[in-house]
């Protein structure tokens, strides 16, 4: 569950932490006054090699390698750390022989693997697979990608108009206990004041500027997100009448959804953990009364009721996934689409073109799958260092 911020400020100040034409640097003390906990990248460099010393130095101050295991590190002159900006901007200088800077942009490579095992009995026969691939989102411009199957395939890539970019394969005969892997390779260049730009919490104040046709549909009822739910309806009354501000719904929302619904951690480590079977990814997506009436959900269910309740209030909102995590963008007037989940590192993997969500993979037939294995692992190159 999102953790709530606090705050009732955000005027002209936020304009420094975002994108100028002669200043890209987002305002670093701003940000960090709003979203304290955010993870930064920090390059640091030393003029002798790091030591299993100077690691434990670093990480008493919160900095910890934010791309690979600590070992491999060891006898680097420079590597990419991470670390809450609030620790960052409030720490006293680093000693001798460190210096560090927070990187306001860098590329980020890696590849996300996804494995799929057939549980469907004595099954023998085609199988056509739709999943998503890595996608561009805000602050985040895919400069290459590609793809390796197993076992090869006849495949093709299809972009729709949301930029989910869908991998399609068709097999002509799979059977039962048959295993499937994907692997997708990218590279991205990340904009942190763009990215930032598009962080609900740091949006400006609200702007009565008229809805563009093509958002009006995110009002809507969608296949299950219902901004009809007697629950979402409430919880939308209660918010007066006074001109809409999302920024400030969502904070109310969250806290809502705190007290609400409880993290279904099982769900989720049954998923990473190659214990999760659907014959339609859709099951994942619970329903949200069933949410509401269990009060414990992951976030492929929170996500569901997160645009069902700002629906309600008149905020259209959409689903949207990373690796990892499943999340709500909503449209705020006068500033577009912004993001509720904001990671540096985050590899988008799909947006819903339309009310209803949709899930990042789809089959048919419908034969249960079990997903064994859901992983990214990545490498960040300072921006300057790259070609």
């Amino acid at each position: 569950m999102l953790g709530v911020l606090a705050f009732s400020f955000f005027t002209a100040a936020i304009a420094g932490a975002q994108p100028s034409p002669s200043n890209r640097e987002p305002n670093w003390p701003v940000v960090a006054r709003i979203k304290p906990k955010l993870k930064v990248l920090i390059q640091i460099q030393s003029s002798r090699p790091f030591t299993l010393a100077d690691l434990a130095l670093l990480a008493d101050r919160s900095l910890t390698p934010a791309d690979r295991d600590a070992g491999l590190v060891l006898g680097l002159n420079r590597a990419v750390f991470k670390a809450p900006l609030e620790r960052w901007t409030a720490a006293k200088p680093l000693p001798s022989p460190f210096q560090g800077k927070i990187l306001s942009s860098f590329i980020l490579n890696g590849i996300y693997r996804v494995s799929f095992k057939v549980e469907a009995q004595n099954y023998r026969g085609p199988l056509d697979l739709e999943i998503t691939a890595p996608r561009e989102a805000f602050g985040r411009n895919l400069h290459s990608a590609g793809n390796v199957v197993r076992p090869p395939t006849a495949k093709e890539l299809r972009i729709d108009e949301a930029g989910n970019r869908w991998l399609i394969l068709r097999y002509p005969e799979i059977r039962q206990n048959q295993s499937i892997h994907l692997h997708f390779a990218f590279r991205y260049r990340v904009d942190m004041a763009e990215l930032l730009r598009h962080d609900i919490f740091l949006a400006g104040q609200p702007s009565q500027a008229e809805l563009p046709p093509d958002v009006i549909p995110f009002l809507k009822g969608g296949y299950k997100i219902d901004p009809t739910l007697p629950a979402a309806m409430a919880w939308a009354e209660a918010g007066g009448s006074s001109p809409v501000d999302a920024r400030q719904e969502y904070i109310r929302l969250s806290r809502y959804m705190d007290r609400t619904i409880t993290y279904d951690q099982r769900k989720r480590r049954e998923y990473f953990g190659g214990q999760s079977v659907y014959s339609d990814l859709d099951q994942m997506y619970q329903d949200p009364p069933v949410t509401l009436a269990n009060g414990r959900g992951a976030c492929p269910d929170t996500v569901l009721l997160e645009c069902a309740f700002l629906r309600a209030r008149g905020i259209p909102c959409r689903p949207a996934g990373r690796f990892g995590h499943f999340y709500s963008v909503v449209y705020v007037p006068g500033e577009g689409w912004m993001s509720t989940s904001v990671t540096p590192t985050g590899i988008p993997l799909i947006l819903s073109p339309g009310p209803d969500h949709l899930p990042y993979q789809k089959w048919t037939p419908a034969i249960p799958l079990r997903t064994t294995r859901w992983e990214a692992t990545y490498r960040i190159e300072a921006q300057e260092e790259s070609p």
